[in-house]
């Protein structure tokens, strides 16, 4: 179990090539060696406090070197790193230090000595919360070589220059940092900040990034926006939400030889749970499928008593093997709610109910539906209390057509799943993470509209 340990991938990438560019960003950069030696005196000052095995230890900084080597830091202090985003409110970094960080890492079995296994947790990563207190889910060290050491739906390795974009409290900084240094590549570290397609352009060329990866929107718009500057990459990973067919035909045109992929995977399956492989322009599916599992990585679509459904049925997604985490941190019901028997039948192995309604096809291939649980995604209740579907439309000219925007949908959906009101927006406005922000949507100018009644 040593070899699907974080550390020891790292260091036979630091044993291969010391002097190799690890990490870099505008105005510096530190070898492997460096990195190595400047994680190592820090994880020394982290043992000198007590920090010992499974140990969970906060790592609140901007996106930066500096977050890179305290990241290591921690790992080599056999401890487990906790990612908080310093533009989190007090309150709520408060709630996390107090309630749920402290403490042992609760969902995964105590370590007792510092013999490394890939069983030990490496990190504890807080989901959104927000309809609730954030919870936070435990990944091991298996599940984080498994996505890098495994992965055949991107090329990693000392040719490859990945650009650390995400947010470190976002999982997508999970593939973004041990992406390069389990593979012997280079990070290149964005400035903190959300940063404008124009800077991500710029960032694209002067770092010389290979492998970039985008949430769904935000790819969107840098496809409107900078698509040019996209030239410098072999290989864009995009995903979060779904992803527009359009867009990607687009890029695949403007850059032939460019590999894009649509990955998926919540945070509890260590990001990437299954990715879909595009390269030609021409097949191009409508819509964009979320492809097949990973290496080692298994996926269940399963009826409301999880009993597995045919191919082609509709049901619930549910994922299993190697990506699959802990559970979640002090939080046991949760964790049984969630982390289940896998349905495969195999012997003390856990499956994640996603939520996610899917169907399989005969060749594999998986298509996203939607969520079981919340199948309208942007609505708003009006005035007299009914609630309406808003299509939030960013015009390519200066004027939204209603009437031509409302007959081109219902020709493509179903009656129910034409929107009642187009609002036009200068753009779609971006969490710190890169996803839709729909609170930040505005307030629809509501039409007046009787209440509804009952048949």
């Amino acid at each position: 179990m040593r070899d699907l340990h974080v550390l020891e991938q790292f260091e036979r990438q630091l044993a291969r090539e010391p002097a190799a560019i690890a990490v870099q960003d505008l105005n510096r950069r530190l070898t492997y060696r460096e990195l190595d030696d400047a994680a190592g005196r820090l994880a020394g000052y982290l043992a000198a406090l007590g920090v010992g095995p499974a140990d969970p230890v906060g790592i609140c900084l901007e996106r930066s070197i500096d977050a890179i080597v305290a990241t290591v830091a921690v790992v080599k202090a056999n401890a487990v790193y906790v990612p908080l985003d310093p533009e989190y409110p007090p309150a709520r970094l408060g709630h996390i230090l107090l309630d749920q960080v402290r403490g042992e890492v609760a969902a995964t079995p105590p370590v007792t000595c510092v013999e490394r296994s890939g069983d030990d947790p490496l990190y504890a990563m807080f989901t959104s919360g927000s309809t609730g207190s954030p919870k936070a889910v435990v990944i091991r060290h298996r599940s984080v070589v498994n996505l890098v050491r495994n992965a055949d739906y991107v090329s990693l390795g000392p040719s490859a220059t990945i650009l650390h974009l995400a947010p470190a409290s976002f999982d997508a900084a999970t593939f973004e940092i041990w992406g390069a240094l389990l593979t012997g590549g280079r990070l290149a570290v964005a400035p903190p900040g959300l940063l404008s397609t124009e800077q991500i352009g710029d960032l694209l060329d002067r770092l010389g990034v290979t492998v970039l990866w985008l949430t769904a929107a935000l790819f969107h718009r840098m496809v409107d926006e900078n698509l040019s500057a996209l030239a410098p990459l072999r290989e864009l990973l995009a995903g979060g939400d779904v992803l527009s067919a359009d867009h990607v035909r687009r890029t695949l045109l403007a850059h032939p030889g460019l590999r894009l992929v649509n990955g998926y995977g919540p945070t509890e399956t260590t990001t990437f749970a299954c990715c879909h492989v595009m390269t030609d322009p021409a097949a191009v599916e409508t819509p964009v499928p979320i492809g097949r599992p990973i290496p080692n990585v298994f996926v269940h679509v399963v009826d409301r008593n999880g009993a597995a459904l045919a191919d082609g049925a509709e049901g619930e997604l549910w994922i299993s093997g190697a990506g699959v985490g802990a559970g979640y941190l002090g939080r046991p019901e949760l964790t049984a709610e969630r982390f289940v028997a896998d349905p495969g039948g195999v012997p003390g192995a856990i499956a994640y109910r996603t939520g996610d309604l899917v169907r399989r096809r005969p060749d594999g291939v998986i298509e996203f539906l939607g969520r079981i649980d919340e199948q309208i995604v942007v609505a708003r209740v009006a005035p007299n209390g009914d609630k309406r579907l808003v299509a939030y439309v960013v015009p390519a000219g200066s004027a939204v057509d209603d009437r031509a925007l409302r007959r081109r949908v219902a020709a493509e959906l179903p009656r129910y799943m034409v929107p009642a009101i187009f609002v036009p927006v200068r753009m779609i406005p971006l969490t710190p993470n890169g996803k839709t922000d729909r609170k930040a949507l505005p307030e629809p100018a509501w039409p007046v509209w009787p209440h509804a009644t009952s048949a």
